[in-house]
Formats: C-alpha cells, structure tokens, sequence
C-alpha cells in the first residue's frame, strides 16, 4: 500500500517498532501517520514527519517516540520515501520533511 503526502508516493504502512534505517541503504523521509475509521473510508492523520540521518536511524528508538499516540480505533504506521544519497543531500532530506511538517502540521492534521 502507499499514501500520496505533498504529492509524493510513501510506501508503507511498515510497524514503528521495527522499521530500522541502517547507514548502508538509501536514506528516507519517513511519515508516521495513524489510520483509523472504517475499513472501507479510513481516515490517516500525519503524527509525525522527519528523515533519516546518513548515519540511519531506529524508529523504535527515535526521541520523539513516546509522543507518537493514537486515539482509540486508530493504527500506527511508518510510511517511507527512497531518496538515494547520488541524488539528495541530508539537508535536502531534512528540507522536504520541514516541508511536510509545515505542510500537515503534526500530529493532528489529516491526509486529503
């Protein structure tokens, strides 16, 4: 499955507690978005927006991990954007997740 933010194709749901970036493979901006409502009309609301540092990064372990809540009913995933170190700079990653920050003001904003 994927989800469409700032017109961008993330691919995901993946489970928060496992999603490991190591240093070796292709940085990402990630999304943790929570999915609830009804199966067939579910709504996402964006918690949460960064990138991986070259160095990788543990979303398990992330900072800012104990504020990634969800309401009852509500599901959390991490929903991830390839973007090769040959093409995109740490600051350019850095620079499209403040995008998406500003963009969907976490955690309360809805995906449209």
């Amino acid at each position: 499955m994927s989800l469409k933010l700032g017109g961008l194709l993330f691919t995901g749901p993946f489970p928060v507690e496992t999603v490991v970036v190591r240093a070796n493979k292709v940085p990402v901006v990630y999304a943790i978005v929570a999915k609830g409502g009804p199966s067939w009309a579910p709504v996402f609301r964006v918690i949460d927006v960064g990138a991986s540092p070259d160095s990788g990064i543990s979303l398990a372990d992330h900072p800012s991990r104990p504020n990634w809540r969800v309401a009852e009913g509500e599901v959390i995933g991490a929903y991830m954007l390839n973007l090769p170190r040959s093409e995109y700079a740490q600051a350019d990653r850095e620079h499209l997740a403040a995008e998406l920050r500003g963009r969907y003001e976490p955690p309360n904003d809805r995906v449209a």
